[in-house]
């Protein structure tokens, strides 16, 4: 498997999660997130709401949801098998007050540039890494 970029002044690491999943991490309502490949990734990341939607997981009723936006961030403090998948543990999230637009990926973490998120709280923290 090929590794990510390691991070560096210029770069800032994010995460791509379907809604309404991104909305609740970065919320606080969802600590634990399962996905089917684990990562060694640790620290504070972005998360961007991918424009992939089930609308299925969506409540009736339910106003549309961002999508394609770096929403905000949390830090990623570890990640445990769960079943047949593999858990994210998300703790300290911080909503951003103006979600930036940004294209997703797959990778975990894939990098966006630093400038992408000046003067967000995302510019007052160590970014985390791959360990």
């Amino acid at each position: 498997m090929a590794r990510s970029r390691p991070p560096d002044t210029d770069r800032f690491p994010a995460i791509s999660v379907r809604q309404p999943a991104a909305g609740e991490i970065v919320r606080g309502s969802k600590r634990r997130d399962v996905r089917t490949r684990p990562s060694n990734f640790r620290g504070w990341i972005l998360i961007h709401a991918s424009r992939t939607l089930r609308r299925s997981d969506l409540p009736k009723g339910s106003p549309e949801p961002e999508r394609g936006k770096i929403l905000g961030m949390a830090r990623l403090e570890d990640c445990v098998k769960d079943g047949d998948g593999w858990s994210y543990v998300w703790t300290k999230p911080k909503r951003f007050r103006v979600a930036v637009p940004c294209r997703g990926h797959y990778s975990i973490p894939f990098y966006v540039p630093a400038s992408l998120v000046r003067g967000t709280p995302a510019a007052r923290v160590t970014p985390g890494r791959v360990t």
